[in-house]
């Protein structure tokens, strides 16, 4: 077996280890209720959200001058 061989076989074994590693993490937080958002990121999504509205809105004018 030659260096390159090698390598690529570790490699694989590598994330073959951290791909069984993250579906047992994911097993065991499923398991573990929901963890709330803050606050500031509950007010941020909503600015963004309302951002987004406003600017599908395709009946926004500039203001004018009296």
């Amino acid at each position: 077996m030659n260096f390159n061989q090698l390598a690529l076989e570790l490699a694989r074994d590598r994330q073959e280890e951290l791909i069984a590693d993250a579906a047992r993490k994911r097993r065991s937080s499923d398991s573990m209720p929901p963890v709330r958002p803050s606050i500031r990121q509950s007010i941020g999504r909503r600015v963004i959200a309302v951002g987004e509205r406003i600017a599908a809105d395709p009946a926004l004018e500039l203001a004018r001058s009296r």
